[in-house]
């Protein structure tokens, strides 16, 4: 398990219930607040911090009943700022449902893949609820007062995914450990080829009923999600990112999100309908960071957030050295610009990789 933190925080009392209040110590989110219920659930007790990014909270703890170690996803930040300031309330609440629908959704997803035979992904062991005082407030309003939410069931129904705990470590962090910050071309590859497996297994249509037939699209490929255990196996993490479509009327069940540099072009439209040449896109711009040591988002105007869904302009010449001309040419066909140019699917990729593997 990559024990990223030891939690340190204040412990104190709501409605007669203990409760820990707590900072991020690290990533994206460093320094934001959150509560949790300790132990959650009356069943889940907080040990440490274990990772945060874009809106979620990974922590690492102990299931009190089994005494075997979870890891808990929860949400960190909700967009409720603006709706307090005008003491708005359904308002309010409305920004609480979709990141809370996309937690459940996640889970669904997680039961899927698990159920057809992809293990890459963790196993989700249970989803519970539980109160967040720190919806509460209370916060500041346009007439400089003080504004307090104070809708007993929302705060009473915060959600948590809880997860089998995963040993290793982001890949993000194995690359900051080495000299030059990349990795050889064989290893990019191996890692790359197990993604390549979840992602065919994620594209699949599925029926779920008569009328609904969902296809999932990862979109959020990027070093950050991937976890890295011993003979580089590889976990993909955080499926909440995923963009859910019912294919048999085209409506997006979820939107998904997308982070600036690994993503395509086609993630700029907010309204267009992804398909698997989206994560073909960043299977290139991931095999370009593992083998050249420069993150996508370096390529960024100085304008542009990392939370945008922005693709850039790669410099390939920096993979001159780095790689064989065949897989140079494999991340240049993953980065055409039109989706119907590069690999119609995940299992074509796959056979690509196989292939460069098998001959390297």
């Amino acid at each position: 398990m990559n024990r990223e933190s030891a939690l340190t925080g204040e412990s104190f009392s709501w409605q007669g219930r203990a409760f820990l209040r707590a900072t991020v110590p690290s990533g994206d989110n460093r320094g934001r607040t959150f509560t949790i219920a300790q132990p959650l659930a009356v069943r889940y007790e907080i040990e440490r911090f274990f990772a945060s990014g874009g809106m979620g909270l990974v922590l690492e703890g102990r299931d009190l009943r089994t005494q075997g170690r979870v890891l808990i996803k929860s949400i960190l930040t909700y967009d409720v700022v603006p709706y307090a300031r005008v003491r708005d309330l359904d308002g309010f609440t409305n920004q609480l449902r979709l990141p809370r629908k996309t937690l459940e959704m996640e889970r669904r997803i997680l039961v899927l893949l698990r159920n057809n035979g992809c293990n890459a992904v963790p196993h989700p062991n249970d989803f519970v609820y539980d109160a967040n005082p720190h919806l509460a407030g209370p916060y500041p309003t346009d007439d400089m007062s003080a504004w307090t939410y104070d809708d007993a069931e929302m705060l009473a129904a915060e959600p948590y995914l809880i997860m089998e705990a995963v040993h290793g470590q982001p890949l993000d962090m194995v690359l900051r450990q080495l000299p030059e910050r990349r990795l050889s071309e064989a290893r990019s590859l191996r890692i790359v080829s197990q993604v390549a497996d979840v992602l065919d297994a994620l594209h699949q249509p599925r029926s779920m009923r008569p009328g609904m037939t969902w296809q999932m699209i990862y979109q959020d490929l990027k070093p950050a999600n991937l976890l890295l255990s011993a003979q580089d196996r590889v976990t993909v993490l955080d499926l909440g990112g995923c963009q859910l479509l019912n294919l048999e009327t085209g409506q997006k069940l979820l939107p998904g999100a997308a982070t600036a540099g690994y993503c395509p072009p086609e993630c700029e439209e907010p309204y267009t309908r992804l398909t698997p040449a989206a994560d073909i896109y960043t299977v290139g711009t991931n095999l370009f960071h593992l083998l050249t040591g420069r993150s996508p988002m370096e390529f960024l105007g100085s304008r542009l957030a990392k939370n945008q869904a922005r693709a850039v302009h790669l410099d390939l010449k920096l993979l001159d050295g780095q790689c064989r001309p065949a897989v140079k040419q494999l991340i240049e066909h993953c980065l055409e610009l039109e989706p119907a140019r590069r690999f119609p699917d995940a299992a074509a990729l796959k056979r690509a990789l196989q292939r460069l593997l098998v001959a390297g």
